[in-house]
């Protein structure tokens, strides 16, 4: 096992390496996400990557998150809600459409077609179909997993492409400390306790609360250096990466495209939303990661490392999760339960 992790290391370091050198947006995330994905789906080599590694890009990713939580970003935060709410209705309604449609397109189910569109939370969507005896689990994991794939995939380009206004990347001071090291060690151990308590994406909500209530208590962080962003990418590329498996590949060959199209949607109508909230609110990078559902892990990643909005971006995500956790997933689990009283 070590030593395929050390092969997979390898893989997604010259990924890195090679967009780096190519000058390609977010080298260091999209590098190792596209090599170990295409390594695994073509060369006949084992990749493997231990969990703690993807955890430990978390945690750094949650703690420069937390870091830009003050005061004041949250008391700013609280004029959003009503816009936080619209944008929500709006894919709630998009979502209904392309379930429907895809439902008669694919001969689909109209529950099993709902968890397939659902837009964002693969995490408890996966766990939903499980649940759910009659649900091809293989099937709703494709359609969530290359949604992530498609988006942490293209996301990084439109922003760099229509991003007039994105703020050039600046360069910490790479002080590294044991007050850093302390602090990174006891928000890893905050992110396992918000595990214990099935709290969402708890490596990157764990550290991003812990670091917030520093900053609220006048307790002052260092800053996280550049190199470590560097790192916590490298470590969650290559673990998006390896979420595509061959076999999974193979069983779908009519699916693709639905699956693609259904991507393409979604981003598109993120990206009309955000031209919206551009004109009012805030930025293009900002407005876009904060709307387009890629997972607030990926975004919130993103956004630290393009100097966007992470108080904004991270806020608008976790208000996307909620509202997925109370109201959709509720929802089709509703429908379902209905159906399945009538058969």
């Amino acid at each position: 096992m070590y030593r395929t992790m050390i092969v997979t290391f390898i893989v997604g370091l010259i990924g890195a390496s090679v967009f780096s050198v190519i000058g390609l947006p977010m080298p260091w995330l999209l590098g190792p996400l596209f090599f170990v994905l295409i390594t695994q789906l073509k060369a006949p080599i084992s990749l493997t990557w231990h969990p703690f590694f993807r955890n430990t890009g978390l945690v750094i990713a949650g703690y420069v998150i937390g870091y830009a939580f003050t005061l004041e970003a949250l008391q700013q935060m609280v004029h959003f809600f009503p816009l936080m709410i619209a944008i929500n209705v709006l894919f709630f309604l998009l979502f209904l459409v392309i379930s429907f449609v895809l439902s008669r397109l694919s001969q689909m189910d109209l529950g099993t077609a709902m968890t397939c569109c659902v837009p964002g939370g693969l995490q408890q969507v996966i766990v939903f179909a499980e649940e759910q005896k009659e649900m091809d689990v293989t099937l709703v994991t494709f359609y969530h997993v290359l949604r992530v794939l498609v988006i942490v995939s293209m996301v990084p380009f439109i922003v760099s492409i229509q991003g007039p206004n994105l703020p050039v990347e600046t360069s910490h001071d790479e002080q590294y400390s044991l007050i850093l090291l302390g602090l990174m060690i006891v928000a890893y151990f905050v992110g396992m306790l918000f595990k214990l308590i099935k709290v969402p994406t708890a490596y990157l909500l764990g550290p991003v609360f812990f670091v917030m209530s520093c900053n609220l208590l006048g307790w002052q962080v260092p800053v996280m250096p550049d190199s470590a962003l560097h790192i916590a990418q490298l470590f969650i590329g290559i673990y998006i990466g390896l979420l595509l498996k061959r076999d999974s590949i193979k069983k779908m060959n009519k699916q693709w495209m639905y699956a693609l199209l259904s991507c393409v949607i979604l981003v598109s109508f993120a990206l009309g939303i955000s031209w919206f909230v551009k004109q009012r609110y805030f930025d293009f990078s900002t407005s876009f990661l904060s709307v387009v559902p890629g997972g607030l892990d990926q975004m919130g990643i993103i956004a630290a490392s393009v100097q966007a909005d992470v108080t904004v971006v991270t806020a608008f995500q976790l208000f996307r999760i909620l509202f997925l956790s109370a109201l959709v997933i509720p929802f089709v689990q509703y429908l379902v339960r209905k159906k399945r009283s009538r058969t």
